[in-house]
């Protein structure tokens, strides 16, 4: 009992975003602003019209720069318009309509830009009389979306940059707090994990956002892509960073210098997070200036255990080098951001134009019928539940009988543990909305109460809306009741009513996630493994091209690829995890396949940042290289994983090092130790790519197996 009340608890206090009271409120102003002009005019009904135009237009949240937010709201009433007038038509045929909306629900669940609005419109455009003028609805819902459009764009002329750059200081926050796991003594690798991907996620957010500003090329409008570019560069170091300090720790450095590591290390997300403030208010923050202590006492400490090191293991000392080297590579990256921060961020207009043509649409719906793809299912699904909600509303001639197959359509997710999260909040929700406005209207009856309630709950539902849903629905319950059946006074048998086909609504919804086609994820995963493995096995390829000389190398696509493939995976482990009967068994392997790719490409960034430096020599890393990429290839074809022979490569790499070893102590007598020679560099490379080349075989070996165990029982 007290789990179960545990877990209510987490889930209607669980966060999902940002509020957002800037939005609710102008969002309410414009639902509410039609509904009070109609009461003033005498002309109630369609007032309503417009402010559900409205309402429909704000449910699509467009967020982003201002340019791309236009299309979005100009996309979103053309969908208003267009499925406004199909649900009048359909108005007074409710057989008819039951053959057409579930058709509706399927194909916005399948096209994005629809999404539930157009089932929406559509339903509530059937439940109209018959005598309504249909074309005239469309035309007024159309007009309250354009209005609400046009104050939720009105800010563009003197905030058309905020967009962007609150996605930049959100891309430099997010940098340094990966840089913040680094700091922290002590195992970390899930935290690590979600903060560098975190980070990486916002910097390519950042570049969508860049991409939507129209640019002129000129140098001021480049440095958002300049910026990105250095916060791209110190997420990569610090993979890298992260990498050689588990090389280091297994020679037991002192505790004063992992100590003062760390500082360093904060001292980069200090002056990162300075950069995230001054981006945000316009540089009206202090930047910081170009010198680092801790980084100046991190190095003469790194120079004594050095001095004390060269005597007994000259291997471990050119691993300390390098970690000195990287956390200065990262410093100067940090200061080069400072400097562009510093010029000023600039861009080019931001025009609300009318939306792309959308492309690539009807290949990729045919390509998801053709493959029976997840995405595919669950609009089905949608369709197939949302017809049954409308044959029992119909059949059974239930009052309100609209808000079933409402429920039913905005509480069917992609999953059922998503079904069932989205169902218990917008019961609960709308038990509480539903009752708190019955008492409002008896205690203060009319319709200026009506207008009241559907203002005040727009305003907090919409500022809900992105935090939580189960506070959207409480507080959003009475706007919409409230605005659908303007013209019915909400009393308690309504109320019960509308409470009773939510639940009913949201069983429905459970029963369909249930039992309806199954997402048909466990059958991708042996498709996706293989994908994952070739991904990483090009990957690996590109690094070997880059050690052989070849500076064209696609390095940062094929880093892209191999990540995108990881990231399908994990999300369909997440999948998985959220179905009725989880595959207990699968799910592990799956995870420990996405686990091994990542550190394969944390490997690989360590060496990634090798060939560019000059005199390296590579010894046998670029054969390591192309035989761990054949082995990754085979994997991804071969009925059980084969072994990764490189016994006597390796063997190679560590006479190599050894010779090195031996030269530059020989070297050490007549030039000293503070020189800084041919040796020295050639010493320090191999050493870190020794250690990046072992862990990549292991994580290599780690990946094909598991990914071979989790391919098995997925098919």
């Amino acid at each position: 009992m007290r789990s179960s009340l545990a877990w209510l608890h987490a889930t209607y206090a669980e966060s999902e975003g940002e509020t957002a009271p800037i939005y609710g409120t102008v969002t309410a102003f414009g639902v509410a602003t039609p509904l009070v002009v109609g009461l003033l005019t005498g002309h109630t009904a369609a007032s309503v019209l417009v402010a559900l135009g409205a309402f429909y237009v704000a449910l699509a949240a467009p967020s982003g720069p201002y340019g791309a937010r236009a299309r979005a709201l100009l996309t979103a009433v053309a969908v208003v318009t267009v499925f406004t007038w199909l649900g009048g038509l359909l108005s007074g045929h409710p057989w008819l309509a039951i053959a057409a909306v579930p058709v509706v629900a399927t194909f916005a669940s399948l096209m994005p830009w629809m999404g539930p609005t157009a089932t929406l419109c559509t339903v509530l455009a059937v439940i109209r009389p018959t005598s309504s003028p249909v074309i005239f609805d469309g035309f007024l819902e159309m007009s309250g979306g354009l209005f609400v459009s046009a104050l939720l764009v009105a800010p563009w002329i003197t905030h058309r940059l905020r967009p962007l750059r609150m996605s930049l200081a959100e891309a430099a926050g997010a940098v340094a707090a990966a840089l913040d796991v680094l700091a922290t003594p002590g195992p970390d690798d899930e935290e690590w994990t979600a903060r560098r991907r975190q980070a990486y996620d916002t910097i390519r957010q950042a570049r969508v956002t860049y991409g939507l500003y129209r640019t002129g090329g000129r140098d001021d409008q480049e440095r958002p892509r300049r910026l990105l570019d250095a916060l791209r560069r110190t997420t990569d170091e610090a993979v890298a960073l992260r990498a050689m300090l588990g090389a280091v720790r297994a020679a037991a450095p002192p505790e004063h210098w992992e100590r003062e590591c760390r500082v360093a290390v904060s001292s980069l997300a200090a002056r990162l997070r300075l950069l995230a403030g001054a981006i945000e208010t316009r540089a009206d923050r202090p930047l910081g200036d170009g010198e680092s202590v801790a980084l100046e006492r991190f190095s003469r400490v790194t120079d004594e255990v050095r001095e004390e090191w060269l005597r007994t293991d000259l291997v471990a000392t050119a691993l300390l080098v390098r970690v000195r080297q990287a956390l200065g590579r990262m410093a100067g990256v940090v200061d080069g951001a400072r400097q562009i921060v510093g010029e000023g961020l600039t861009i080019g207009f931001d025009v609300p134009h009318l939306p792309d043509r959308p492309t690539g649409g009807w290949t990729r719906l045919r390509e998801a019928v053709a493959t029976r793809s997840p995405g595919f299912r669950h609009a089905v699904r949608v369709g197939v539940a949302v017809a049954s909600a409308m044959v029992l509303a119909t059949g059974l001639r239930l009052p309100h009988g609209h808000w079933l197959t409402i429920t039913v359509l905005l509480s069917l997710r992609d999953s059922y543990g998503g079904t069932v999260n989205r169902v218990i909040k917008r019961v609960g929700g709308t038990a509480i909305g539903a009752i708190v406005a019955a008492l409002a209207l008896a205690i203060a009856p009319g319709e200026v109460t009506l207008v009241a309630l559907i203002f005040v709950g727009a305003i907090f539902g919409f500022t809900f809306r992105s935090a939580n849903h189960a506070y959207w629905m409480i507080f959003s319950t009475p706007m919409i009741m409230l605005l659908i059946d303007f013209s019915d006074a909400l009393s308690w048998s309504a109320a019960a009513w509308r409470i009773g086909l939510t639940l009913a609504g949201g069983l429905l919804a459970l029963a369909a996630a249930r039992v309806l086609w199954p997402t048909g994820t466990l059958r991708q995963v042996p498709g996706q493994v293989a994908e994952v493995m070739r991904a990483h096995a090009r990957l690996v390829r590109a690094i070997a091209a880059r050690f052989d000389g070849d500076t064209e190398a696609p390095v940062r696509r094929r880093t892209e690829d191999a990540a995108s493939a990881g990231d399908e995976l994990e999300e369909a482990a997440q999948r998985l995890g959220r179905e009725p009967s989880p595959p207990e068994e699968v799910l592990p392997r799956i995870r420990e396949a996405a686990s091994a790719a990542r550190s394969v490409r944390d490997d690989l960034k360590l060496l990634a940042t090798l060939p560019d430096e000059e005199d390296l020599d590579a010894g046998p890393v670029c054969a390591i290289l192309d035989r761990v990429a054949d082995h990754l290839d085979a994997a991804a074809d071969a009925p059980e994983p084969a072994e990764l022979a490189l016994d006597g490569l390796l063997k190679d790499f560590d006479d190599h090092l050894s010779g090195l070893d031996r030269r530059r102590r020989d070297e050490l007598d007549g030039v000293g130790t503070e020189a800084v020679t041919t040796l020295r560099r050639l010493l320090v490379r191999a050493a870190s790519a020794r250690h990046a080349v072992r862990s990549l075989v292991a994580d290599a070996e780690r990946l094909a197996a598991s990914g071979h165990a989790g391919a098995r029982s997925g098919g």
